[in-house]
């Protein structure tokens, strides 16, 4: 898309907003698509070799990059840089900002998984195109893959410690910044033998700083403008929105990332609707992921399955139908329709809850910081962050049936219990909704009355 003239009203995936001199033009963001981390690059090159030259058993980069980073220049500059705290960090915002996620984690979550993952994600080419590669979006493969990232996501939000230098949250980011490495240099290796393998001139470095600034800008600003606000009334205030903006602001820099398009709640805002603007696009690989998402997330065992047509309602309420047409989503039924806006209704009334009793909120927040932290970050199949999703010659995920497709379904109707809960929260919204009309309707003639007399 051309860059669009200042004061000029813009729509993309149902989000609306006007096109300022702060946004960022096509000219200003392209030269990032050739550009990556250089240092973080080096540093794994460097691991590489200390792991072939010392045959070493363990394959953990981090514990190679720990051991060795006080005698060998290179890797000792990329954790001097780690572990060096930027003089903007607040600890005490950042863990504010920490909370927020578990404030509204169903939302959240939610919002990340039709809004982050269905549209931005699938519909950014650069990415969607270097993830396809890896094998980890087959169907086989990508609840695994779904859940490392918010294993991730999960040790990042955990306390201002997790992500002090030396913390769990900490440790998982660098892990992660040299995963990024280990992929960039995977997909070149291969391009070097066949250039058709993956297009650079279009796409650019795989895993280029482009890229980098769009997964935090989605990660940190999505939720504040693209996800929550389709939920309702969803209480929201400018200081949580700065908060948790600085802690993916921070984690930027942990992963070699540009943080000054972060320095703002202003700056972060403009960054994600020009990213909207000049980067969400699909393509026919988009609609490959699009569906083996689906493909995932309707397979999953009870309580945790929900149906096709629950995931497109929710799609098409949050990102508008022209792009969940695009990616070829089904036109729910009604009764999808009104399942998802009992999730809504569910989701909105809560935050409220919260925010009327504040009692609550803590206690939401730590129900959330602690089942999440269980069921994910110490479930068995936990990840370190290797490279295990290696991108191979020839190998390139296509669209595909999920392998236990129709065995073993408990679904009703295909409507999984989830779905089910949400219904009978908006009938219940619905029936107390009627009965305070109509006590409103009895009652109102006795109060007049009642005030005449006196």
């Amino acid at each position: 898309m051309a860059n669009p003239k200042i004061g000029e009203n813009i729509t993309v995936c149902g989000y609306t907003f006007t096109w300022t001199k702060d946004h960022l033009s096509r000219e200003e963001i392209e030269p990032f698509r050739q550009q990556y981390d250089i240092l973080g690059a080096a540093a794994l090159e460097k691991i590489q070799a200390i792991r072939q030259e010392s045959e070493m058993k363990s394959t953990d980069v981090y514990e190679i990059l720990r051991e060795h980073h006080k005698s060998d220049p290179v890797l000792a500059k990329f954790w001097d840089e780690v572990h060096t705290v930027p003089k903007w960090v607040d600890w005490d915002q950042l863990a504010r900002g920490q909370t927020f996620f578990y404030r509204y984690a169903i939302a959240n979550i939610v919002g990340f998984a039709l809004q982050g993952f269905m549209a931005e994600n699938s519909a950014a080419p650069g990415v969607v195109e270097v993830l396809v590669r890896t094998g980890g979006f087959s169907t086989r493969m990508l609840l695994g893959r779904l859940l490392e990232t918010f294993q991730w996501l999960i040790q990042v939000t955990q306390s201002a410690a997790s992500i002090k230098p030396g913390g769990e949250g900490h440790i998982a980011t660098v892990r992660v910044r040299l995963l990024h490495s280990s992929v960039r240099h995977r997909v070149l290796q291969l391009c070097q033998r066949r250039p058709d393998y993956f297009d650079t001139q279009t796409y650019g470095i795989p895993v280029n700083t482009l890229d980098s600034i769009h997964s935090i800008s989605t990660f940190c600003c999505n939720p504040m403008w693209l996800q929550l606000p389709t939920f309702g009334s969803i209480p929201l205030d400018k200081g949580q929105i700065a908060d948790y903006i600085a802690v993916f602001r921070y984690l930027g820099y942990l992963l070699g990332t540009p943080t000054s398009y972060f320095e703002t709640v202003e700056k972060a805002k403009c960054t994600m609707e020009s990213f909207l603007v000049h980067e969400v696009r699909t393509t026919e690989t988009s609609r490959t992921v699009a569906y083996n998402f689906l493909e995932c997330v309707t397979n999953l065992p009870q309580p945790f399955s929900v149906s096709s047509g629950f995931v497109a309602a929710g799609s098409r309420w949050i990102n508008g139908d022209a792009l969940c047409d695009e990616l070829e989503l089904e036109r729910p039924g009604l009764i999808y329709r009104l399942s998802f806006v009992g999730f809504v209704v569910f989701a909105t009334v809560l935050a409220w809850l919260q925010r009327i009793v504040p009692a609550l909120d803590p206690y939401v927040v730590n129900f959330f910081r602690t089942k999440l932290y269980t069921g994910i970050v110490q479930r068995k199949s936990r990840t370190r962050f290797d490279f295990k999703y290696v991108p191979q010659m020839g190998r390139k995920t296509g669209k595909e049936a999920h392998a236990a497709k129709g065995q073993g379904s408990n679904k009703i109707m295909d409507i999984g219990l989830a779905e089910m809960v949400f219904l009978g929260i908006l009938g219940g919204s619905v029936l107390g909704a009627v009965g305070a009309v109509v006590g409103l309707f009895k009652y109102t003639p006795n109060l007049l009355s009642l005030g005449r007399a006196a």
